[in-house]
């Protein structure tokens, strides 16, 4: 005698983590927990003097376009707090 066996077809196992996804995302807007994760997001942005000291400058200004110091250097990029009529002005220590 031989037994029938039924077995979960895949698709069904895929919806089902789909919807516990969806599921735990609600859960996390719903209680506050993604109000973390978007504070740690906008934490790690790159701001002016941030950007500054990872290409070796010791400090990182925002000041009017055109206006950078003698002792400054201006550098491009896409920074936080840098609005389009701003540069970035990086100055380097005078150890």
């Amino acid at each position: 005698m031989q037994r029938k066996s039924q077995s979960i077809s895949i698709n069904t196992i895929i919806i089902a983590a789909i919807a516990l996804a969806v599921l735990v995302v609600l859960f996390l807007v719903f209680t506050g927990r993604f109000k973390m994760f978007s504070e740690g997001v906008r934490e790690s942005a790159l701001t002016c003097d941030k950007g500054c000291k990872a290409v070796g400058y010791s400090s990182g200004s925002v000041e009017p376009e055109g206006s950078c110091a003698s002792d400054s250097t201006p550098i491009s990029g896409g920074f936080e707090d840098v609005q389009q009529d701003e540069d970035c002005c990086c100055r380097q220590s005078n150890i």
